[in-house]
Formats: structure tokens, C-alpha cells, sequence
């Protein structure tokens, strides 16, 4: 049934390759959907599709997957119009992909290490993808409005999990308060950035505040502290480039808008806590930390992709930190551990150099342009990965199938946004603008330069 399933899907894209080449870069439509994709396959789990499943496989990929989002995103890829420009971040992206393809030579069992490589070359489709688009301003606020939408699902599905089903900490459609608080930061994070640099309308005005009541209703400490000190820091670099009335009116509206959300955190906290005390034993993300230590030592090539817990409990390490054995399916919560156990020095070094270099583009090249919408939103982003950097130290989720989908799109926007505004001295996309200056005021409706 499910090879019948993937063959209407692959006959499917046909027509929508069709389709897509007349109006890839004109409807809103197919850029709102790419952005909404990665919470519309967790909202409907039969868009995606396993060759090879491993259910109750103990690590982060359980098999080798191919879902709608990756069939629409080879369909998109096709139907775009060829482009000279060399993708940004390649060096970097392939430097961390060779690391895990080399990883399954040191893995216990390699296929599982066959997995998470075939993930990341499909995340790397979707990066492609928006590469590939040109990344104008239209595109850029049509994927964000898809990337909003499905914030918006998340927030009517907490809403309904908390006060219709009980439920203290909601995940939303993905399953999991800090999966669900981990993306939110890439979202809210360049929304509030944009609506502190004059983004008008209601949709860019509500969309922070509705992440704001996610991430209470998430009862999560990293999300609800790192995500309150990604707002202030958003805040304070848009200030810093230049004060505004308008600035001024939303750090009012923001310091109301506190007598009302910090009470509902505190609620939402004491409610968890209530139901689920603080133990006063051991610390067993420190205890998974020090299991990470050990094999790192052991394995300076790392024990493999997608291999930690398997290894964890064969070679005795849970044994030796001790841990308990109602956590012995467990993960180490450290993205940075995680990797540097399964893909070694070489791993860590690799993943380290990706992440520095996404973030100091982002930010470097939003600093220059003080004057132009596109670098507040670059700040926006960059501010947004650096928040989930640091929320990814207590965390090992950023190697799960969405994020990676989301943090493809958002590495998409920020290259292809760097690269119309010359930071690598590249020309800008061709076949999207009019003129040297920018694109057509008319057909985008706004002076140019503004999101």
C-alpha cells in the first residue's frame, strides 16, 4: 500500500512541476506552502513515507524517509529556471556531511548512520531550493507567512491540548514542548524583528505575540528564559541601529503585554512542577553528558550517526556513568555532545565551523544595511540561531527531521538575502529585478529594499 501511495506521489509531480514552472515565482501560494510544510507533514503524519523503517530504532532517524515536503521541493527545484550563482555555505554544509558519511565506517551499525546522511541531503534540497528562487523580497515574505501559519497551527493546537485535554506541557502537532519551543525561536524571533523595522499589517504584528503565548503554554524553562532574552536582544540591536516612535510605542505595548504573560508562565510553570516535582537525586542529563565524555574518548571518530544510545548500552557506557535503567533509551541532551560522540573531532569541528558561519553572515551582513529591511531581517535570523545555539546545549533535538527542515529554510533566506545584498560580491539574482537598484516597485507594491 505505501509503495502505491509513493507512486501517485511521484506520478503527481508531473502536472505540479507543470504547474510550478508558470508560477513558481509569481503565487504566493507555492512559497506559503513550502514555509508551512514542516509543521503541515507533523499535522498530517500519512504525507510522509519510510523505504526502510526501523521503528523502534533507539536513535534520532528511524529509517530511510521520503515525504511530501521532499517530492514538492524536487518538484520546485525542477520547475525554477536555471541560475549561475554558486549556493552560499557549501564548503561548510559538505564539510559536515562528509563527517557523518564517514562516521558510518566507525558505526556499530552503519545502515543507521545511512539514515541520518540521507536526512541531511534532503534538508539540503530544501536549501537548495530557496537558493535557487532568488530569494527576492516577495518570496522571502511569502515563506515567512508560511513559516507564521504554522505558528499559528502550533498555537491553536497548545491551546486546545492545555484547556481541552489538561495537558500541562503541549507540544502542538509536533509532539514535544521543547521540539515545539527549539522552533519557534527561528520564527518569532525574525517576525519581532521585522515589525520593530516598520513590517506593517496585522498578520507581522500578531505572529510574535501568538509565539509568545506558545512558549507559555510550552511550560519549558530554556523556552520560555532563552526565549525572552532573544526578544530583549532583538530589541536591542534594532535599537541600536536606529530609535523610532514607532520603537518607542512597542516597548510599551511589550512591558503590558508582560503583566500578562509573565503570570501565565508563572501559572504554567508552578502547574508543571505541581504535577511533576523537582527530584533531588541525580542529575541525569549531567550523567548522559559524562556517558558522551567517555565515548568520546574512546571513539575520537566517533561511534557512528545516529548510533549514541545503541552504543551507550552495548559497550557498557550507561553502565560505567551509572544511569538509570528507566533511561537507558535515552539521548544525551547536548546537540554539541551528541555530535561529538557519533562523528568525533572531526564531527564537532565540522558541525562548529557551519554554525559560526551561518550566524556571522547573518549578522554581519544585517549590520551593514542600517537602511534596508532585508538587514533587520538577516539580525532577526541571526539572533534567532544564536538563541537556539545556546537552547541546544540542553538539548539534542536540532538533529530531528523538522528542525532541520525549518533551519534549512531559514539558512536558505539568509544566504540568498547576503547574496542580493553583495557580501560575497556576487551579482544579484538575475531574471528577478528590473533595474540595478532593485526590483520592480510597481509589481511589489513597496519601495524596494523593504520585506
Amino acid at each position: 500500500m505505501k509503495w502505491a501511495i509513493f507512486a501517485i506521489g511521484v506520478m503527481g509531480m508531473l502536472p505540479l512541476i507543470h504547474v510550478l514552472r508558470r508560477k513558481a515565482l509569481q503565487d504566493a501560494w507555492v512559497w506559503m506552502l513550502f514555509g508551512f510544510f514542516p509543521f503541515l507533514m507533523t499535522a498530517v503524519p500519512n504525507l510522509n513515507l519510510s523505504a526502510i523503517s526501523w521503528p523502534i530504532w533507539p536513535g534520532q532517524v528511524k529509517g530511510l524517509q521520503i515525504t511530501a515536503f521532499d517530492l514538492y521541493a524536487i518538484a520546485l527545484y525542477i520547475a525554477l529556471p536555471k541560475r549561475s550563482e554558486k549556493p552560499p555555505f557549501r564548503f561548510a554544509m559538505t564539510l559536515y556531511f562528509l563527517a557523518v558519511v564517514l562516521s558510518t565506517f566507525f558505526a556499530q551499525v552503519p545502515m543507521a548512520s545511512v539514515f541520518y546522511a540521507w536526512q541531511l541531503l534532503r534538508v539540503y534540497l530544501v536549501y537548495a531550493v530557496i537558493i535557487k528562487s532568488g530569494t527576492d523580497e516577495r518570496i522571502v515574505w511569502w515563506i515567512m507567512k508560511g513559516l507564521g501559519a504554522g505558528l499559528w497551527l502550533e498555537a491553536c493546537m497548545a491551546i486546545w491540548e492545555r484547556f481541552g485535554q489538561g495537558i500541562i506541557q503541549v507540544g502542538g502537532t509536533l509532539g514535544h514542548q521543547n521540539l515545539l519551543g527549539v522552533m519557534s525561536h527561528m520564527i518569532v524571533l525574525p517576525f519581532f524583528m521585522l515589525v520593530l523595522a516598520g513590517k506593517r499589517g496585522w498578520f507581522a504584528s500578531i505572529t510574535p505575540l501568538v509565539g509568545g503565548t506558545v512558549w507559555v503554554l510550552t511550560a519549558s524553562r530554556a523556552t520560555l528564559g532563552f526565549g525572552a532574552m532573544g526578544l530583549f536582544a532583538v530589541f536591542a540591536a534594532s535599537a541600536l541601529r536606529k530609535w523610532t516612535g514607532r520603537k518607542a510605542r512597542i516597548l510599551l505595548v511589550g512591558l503590558a503585554a508582560l503583566g500578562i504573560f509573565v503570570p501565565m508562565a508563572i501559572s504554567s510553570l508552578e502547574a508543571r512542577f505541581a504535577a511533576n516535582p523537582l527530584s533531588d537525586g541525580i542529575d541525569e542529563r549531567a550523567v548522559l553528558v559524562d556517558s558522551a565524555s567517555l565515548m568520546l574518548s574512546d571513539h575520537p571518530m566517533g561511534v557512528g550517526a545516529n548510533n549514541f544510545t545503541v552504543v551507550a548500552n552495548t559497550e557498557g557506557y550507561y553502565d560505567r556513568v551509572p544511569l538509570s535503567w528507566m533511561s537507558r533509551n535515552a539521548i544525551v541532551h547536548n546537540l554539541y555532545w551528541l555530535t561529538a560522540a557519533e562523528t568525533g573531532y572531526f564531527g564537532i569541528f565540522a558541525l562548529t565551523v557551519l554554525l559560526i558561519q551561518l550566524v556571522v553572515v547573518a549578522l554581519r551582513c544585517g549590520w551593514r544595511h542600517r537602511t534596508d529591511q532585508r538587514g533587520d531581517l538577516l539580525l532577526g535570523f541571526g539572533i534567532g540561531l544564536l538563541v537556539v545555539y545556546v537552547h541546544s546545549w540542553f538539548e539534542w533535538i536540532f538533529v530531528i527531521l523538522q528542525v532541520q527542515y525549518l533551519f534549512a529554510i531559514v539558512v536558505g533566506m539568509i544566504g540568498g538575502l547576503a547574496m542580493q545584498l553583495g557580501y560575497w560580491r556576487q551579482p544579484y539574482a538575475r531574471g528577478l529585478r528590473t533595474n540595478k537598484a532593485g526590483l520592480d516597485k510597481a509589481q511589489l507594491g513597496q519601495p524596494v529594499g523593504r520585506v
